[in-house]
């Protein structure tokens, strides 16, 4: 027997979406493995110079200097988007809201606060000269 209120057709309709979303992607993934070259070609490696001559190793340092802001901005927005959002409920249900705000605010803390920390690092912001 069922809990009382549980909904049987939008639990399956649910599990059927969550099915689809997983064979999807595993489909996805192993088209990919099918799909690309095994072998490991020496021009892989090679840096392309848009029909120059070569010169150089053909991976560089890759600056990371607007990496901690991308990350602070994808906390902060989900954040502003959940308060705007329960902004509409929060005359019905008050307590219920602001318990559910606090959790998502305390779930994205961790993230939002590396994010400020690595936005202060000075090294990220100093080019590294290539040594070739």
């Amino acid at each position: 027997m069922l809990a009382p209120g549980f909904d049987l057709a939008a639990a399956i309709t649910l599990a059927l979406a969550f099915a689809i979303g997983v064979v999807i992607g595993a489909i996805g993934f192993v088209l990919g493995r099918i799909i690309s070259p095994r072998r490991e070609l020496p021009m892989k490696r090679e840096r392309y110079e848009c029909g120059n001559k070569p010169m150089g190793r053909a991976r560089g340092w890759f600056a990371m200097q607007y990496y901690p802001y991308l990350i602070v901005f994808l906390t902060v927005e989900p954040i502003a988007i959940y308060c705007f959002l329960s902004l509409i409920l929060a005359k019905e249900a008050l307590l219920q809201v602001s318990a559910i705000l606090a959790l998502i605010v305390a779930m994205l803390a961790p993230t939002l606060l590396f994010g400020l920390e690595a936005a202060r690092r000075v090294e990220l912001w100093l080019v590294q000269e290539d040594s070739s």
